[in-house]
């Protein structure tokens, strides 16, 4: 069975979050829901995996950093599902990706950078996948990914 993102928040959040995308001109209604619904997805997913290095792709973490900032709906669902606020370490040039971090994770100065790049977009839209979320592949950048996969050395170190 699949899982529906509308699930983790009530009709009036998610018509809330939804109208702040649409303050970006590029967004129409359509891509406004399915940005919020795959950042919903994608954050159930990291509050689920804490253990797991994850990171939105551009389209979703526009999703996610308004949800963020919208704070009070953003801290009540992170506390409701999780039990935990769920931080946002963005990108840094040459940095590791965006992450979702716990508090357990988070150290002093914000963060434990880690590699990033697309093994980690591609780890997490296996683990949200595997969540049992539908992904909008036109958001999350998967022919990145999947010309990643052809790499040798995964990418990193690929001598091509």
């Amino acid at each position: 069975m699949t899982r529906d993102p509308k699930a983790y928040v009530t009709p009036e959040v998610w018509e809330r979050e939804v109208a702040l995308l649409l303050r970006n001109p590029e967004n129409t209604r359509e891509l406004a829901d399915a940005k919020f619904g795959q950042a919903i997805a994608y954050l159930v997913t990291c509050g689920e995996n804490p253990d797991l290095l994850m990171g939105p792709s551009k389209q979703v973490d526009e999703a996610w950093h308004s949800f963020m900032l919208d704070s009070i709906p953003y801290h009540h669902f992170t506390s409701r599902h999780f039990g935990r606020y769920i931080h946002h370490v963005p990108e840094l040039p040459g940095a590791a990706g965006v992450q979702c971090v716990s508090d357990d994770k988070a150290t002093l100065d914000g963060h434990d950078l880690k590699t990033g790049g697309p093994l980690v977009l591609e780890q997490t839209i296996k683990a949200i996948k595997a969540a049992g979320f539908e992904i909008d592949s036109d958001l999350w950048g998967m022919e990145d990914a999947a010309d990643c996969n052809q790499c040798h050395a995964g990418c990193h170190d690929s001598p091509k």
